[in-house]
C-alpha cells in the first residue's frame, strides 16, 4: 500500500478543467473518505508511462455503498424492479433500497486524450461487479448536474434517469445489473 504522503504527491497533478468538483473530491476528500472507509477511490495510471518510472494518473473513480431513496409516488412495479424481489415492507411501499453508488468519476484534463470516459466507466462498473460477487446487489447509481452531455453519457453506459433531487438538482440515474 503506497504511503498517503505519496498519494498525496501523485494526486497534487490532477486537473478536471470541467469540473472543479471532481479535482476538489480527489485533492480534498478521497484521502479521508478511504480512511474513514467511506468510499475507495480507484486511480488509473498510464500503463507505459509507468513502465518508465512515471505516474500520470488518467482519471479516478470512487465508488461506495449507498441508500438509494425511492420517491413517494414510484410505482410498484418499478420498486419491485429495483428491489428484485418485492415493492412492499410491512405495510407500506419500499423507501430505499442498498446500492452502489459511484460518487466520483474524472478524467484528469492534462491526459484526457489518452482514456475515454467510457474506458473509465468499464473499470468502474468491473469493480463493482467483483463486488457484487461477494456480498449480492442490483442497482447502481449515479447524481449528476443536469447537463445534456452527462445525461448521455451515462445513458450511453446503461444508466436511466430515475429522478431529480429536490434539494440540491441533481440528477440521479440507475443502472440494474445483472
Amino acid at each position: 500500500m503506497a504511503s498517503e504522503e505519496k498519494v498525496s504527491e501523485v494526486i497534487s497533478v490532477f486537473k478536471c478543467e470541467k469540473d472543479p468538483d471532481i479535482e476538489n473530491f480527489l485533492k480534498e476528500k478521497a484521502i479521508i473518505y478511504e480512511r474513514k472507509a467511506k468510499s475507495r477511490t480507484y486511480l488509473v495510471f498510464d500503463e507505459e508511462a509507468m513502465l518508465a518510472g512515471e505516474f500520470k494518473l488518467l482519471t479516478y473513480f470512487a465508488i461506495a455503498m449507498q441508500t438509494l431513496k425511492i420517491p413517494e409516488g414510484t410505482s410498484p412495479s418499478q420498486i419491485r424492479r429495483l428491489d428484485g424481489l418485492y415493492s412492499r415492507k410491512g405495510d407500506g411501499m419500499i423507501t430505499e433500497i442498498p446500492a452502489f453508488l459511484i460518487g466520483q468519476l474524472g478524467k484528469n484534463s492534462l491526459y484526457a486524450d489518452k482514456i475515454t470516459g467510457d474506458a473509465v466507466m468499464d473499470y468502474a462498473i468491473s469493480v463493482i461487479f467483483r463486488v457484487q460477487e461477494l456480498i449480492g446487489g442490483r442497482v447502481v447509481f449515479v447524481e449528476c448536474q443536469d447537463k445534456p452531455r452527462l445525461i448521455d453519457f451515462y445513458s450511453r453506459n446503461g444508466f436511466r434517469v430515475f429522478r431529480q433531487d429536490p434539494e440540491d438538482k441533481l440528477i440521479q440515474m440507475v443502472r440494474l445489473l445483472k
